[in-house]
């Protein structure tokens, strides 16, 4: 039985090999059903990895993983690249229904993009550039090409276009050196991990933490790179469906045929595991509305008075306590409230006067203080 690292590996070169350049039409039969089952192989180690092995903590850093483990940290990039390529076979299907599955699946991959992209972000290893970017997504797993480039419309002086180009070739040349001087790192490391002279162990575990870190890093800014072409391609497909060409021949797909159509392409419940981030760190991936909004509470209650403010008025406060009947009208001592404007009431006044009388004898008997001692005499 092969280790989880071989069988990633495994993985990984019938990606390299057979999917990334295919012998035969990425829309045959034959491509999307070896490219179905290498997503769900890696799906199953996927699922073996976080939750049999449990190799990644929520309160672990990049010195706590095994130096093998870093190499899993590229999981959800490898499930992304596949994702982006899945599409419909059937012949039978018009092309809005086959432009509806494949959106789907580019959305998915973005959002498997943006998964690594934080991940690596959690374990320190992501580029601060790349990082601020990311933590700048409104929508953690659907940014927008304004959000890529940093581009403000709201504060724009009317030029969108020049400055997103402008900005699109900044980023690309920045891109493109950092991606070079990454290549460069790791040529010299493998270079190293397959010298001779290395005998000591330790410094060679050394040298391939360093190796499959900077692997990292170089797939990182490959990732942003494939979010921007997907992005274009989700557009037009967009496009496609809302403003659809002139009928053709093929009969229109129902609600029902579509469904069966989704799940022979391989969008089933099994492929929903596809929302879970790599890390054990649940929820990280919505981290754009969890995080800022924390921050943004713990900063008001730290320079607030200590204590929630009030969420309404006292007006708004005293007209729903009145409508509620809980605000005491007056206080009146009698049973009946009109016996104290009745002066004519002969009854009522007797009564009030031997109450007078009584309190008047008892005052008499007893000594202003005496039922008060304290068990002092």
């Amino acid at each position: 039985m092969s280790s989880p690292v071989e069988e990633y590996s495994q993985i990984v070169n019938i990606y390299t090999k057979e999917i990334e350049h295919p012998t035969s039409r990425q829309d045959s039969e034959q491509f999307q059903k070896l490219l179905s089952a290498n997503i769900e192989n890696l799906l199953e180690l996927k699922s073996t990895i976080t939750n049999k092995l449990a190799l990644f903590s929520s309160n672990e850093t990049l010195d706590d993983l095994t130096t093998s483990s870093i190499k899993f940290l590229s999981m959800d990039y490898y499930l992304a690249l596949m994702c982006c390529r899945r599409q419909s076979y059937a012949k039978d299907m018009d092309g809005i229904s086959k432009n509806r599955i494949r959106l789907m699946f580019l959305e998915k991959s973005i959002q498997l993009f943006v998964q690594f992209l934080i991940s690596l972000e959690d374990y320190e290893i992501l580029d601060k550039s790349l990082g601020g970017k990311i933590d700048s997504f409104k929508v953690a797993y659907r940014p927008t090409m304004d959000e890529l480039y940093e581009v403000n419309v709201e504060n724009s002086s009317g030029n969108e276009e020049l400055t997103m180009a402008y900005k699109k070739r900044q980023q690309k040349i920045e891109f493109f050196q950092r991606s070079k001087q990454l290549t460069a790192n790791i040529q010299t490391l493998e270079s190293k991990v397959n010298s001779i002279e290395i005998d000591n162990e330790n410094d060679k575990e050394e040298l391939l933490r360093d190796l499959y870190i900077q692997n990292l890093k170089q797939l990182s800014y490959s990732a942003f790179n494939e979010i921007e072409q997907i992005m274009y391609e989700t557009e037009l497909l967009k496009n496609f469906i809302k403003n659809p060409p002139p009928k053709e021949d093929h009969p229109s797909v129902n609600e029902e045929d579509q469904r069966k159509a989704i799940d022979e392409t391989g969008y089933t419940d099994r492929l929903e595991t596809l929302n879970k981030p790599l890390l054990s760190k649940n929820g990280k991936i919505l981290r754009n509305f969890t995080l800022i909004d924390k921050k943004t509470e713990l900063k008001s209650k730290v320079r607030g008075y200590g204590q929630y403010g009030p969420t309404m008025s006292v007006e708004e406060f005293l007209q729903k306590e009145w409508e509620d009947g809980r605000v005491l009208q007056g206080g009146p001592e009698s049973a009946n409230p009109q016996e104290d404007l009745d002066e004519d009431n002969e009854e009522y006044n007797d009564r009030e006067t031997y109450k007078a009388r009584e309190f008047d004898d008892f005052k008499d008997n007893h000594a202003k203080g005496s039922g008060n001692t304290m068990n002092m005499g």
